[in-house]
């Protein structure tokens, strides 16, 4: 006859057995929180996980240990977490290559956004008078940063000289100095003001990187709040530059989340 309490180990350790199972069949929480921003479906095939993209599988994790510039040439989905990208006060970005979003999974936006110029599609949106073109999936994004932007500039005036004239948002083209296609190319991002921005790459070729900003914090809040990062918490800083990356901004995509 068993022990009461070995019966009662049994009954203790047989949910926590289950829990622990559930949990090895559940995807990563940064995959499962990707697909509530963008049309990706998790497969599980065997211990590994595989993300359905535009209809093709690639792998999660393709296992390969990267240096910075092969994450940022040739990332998988998880190296595109691989930094926490931070809101809060604005500081200096002094540790090398920390550049939180940066890491882009290409195949990602072309099937979100369109993999050709003619497959963008485009809306026309106003931002404190300068009409622009943005992605309609992200359009309405925007227009609640536009209304964020409007009362920043109704309360302080001087903030307009930030914002007049903006950069710009879609156009097809590569990053400067690479083959990677830019943000831009998708209609999902937007350059302020340029005369009023820095930018690592101005500097000599061969000088060392030293980061600054012109911008105000509370453009840099009117922009996170609603799902963009900007290129100011950059290492390599580009601080005219917000991005719409909500997945980086959504804390229960990060694996360390507690109750989120």
């Amino acid at each position: 006859m068993r022990s009461l309490f070995s019966c009662l180990a049994g009954w203790v350790l047989l949910p926590w057995a289950a829990l622990s199972r559930a949990e090895d069949a559940a995807p990563p929480r940064a995959l499962a929180c990707l697909s509530r921003w963008y049309a990706v479906e998790p497969v599980r095939e065997g211990d590994a996980w595989r993300v359905r993209v535009g209809g093709v599988l690639y792998p999660w994790d393709d296992g390969r240990a990267k240096s910075f510039e092969q994450k940022l040439a040739a990332p998988d989905l998880e190296d595109t977490f691989s930094q926490p990208y931070t809101p809060g006060p604005i500081a200096p970005v002094t540790r090398e290559n920390e550049d939180p979003g940066r890491i882009r999974f290409d195949p990602l936006f072309r099937a979100t956004y369109g993999d050709a110029p003619e497959r963008v599609e485009l809306v026309d949106l106003d931002i404190l008078g300068q009409r622009l073109r943005v992605h309609r999936r992200v359009a309405p994004a925007f227009q609640r940063v536009a209304a964020r932007l409007e009362r920043l500039v109704a309360e302080t005036p001087a903030l307009r000289a930030y914002l007049t004239p903006l950069g710009g948002t879609f156009v097809w083209r590569n990053i400067a100095r690479t083959q990677r296609p830019s943000a831009h190319s998708y209609g999902v991002s937007l350059d302020v003001n340029v005369a009023r921005s820095d930018y690592w790459a101005w500097a000599p070729v061969g000088a060392p990187v030293r980061w600054k900003n012109r911008i105000p914090p509370a453009i840099v809040e009117a922009f996170e709040a609603e799902g963009f990062i900007w290129g100011g918490r950059w290492y390599h800083f580009d601080t005219m530059h917000f991005e719409y990356r909500p997945e980086l901004l959504d804390a229960a995509c990060r694996e360390d989340a507690q109750g989120v």
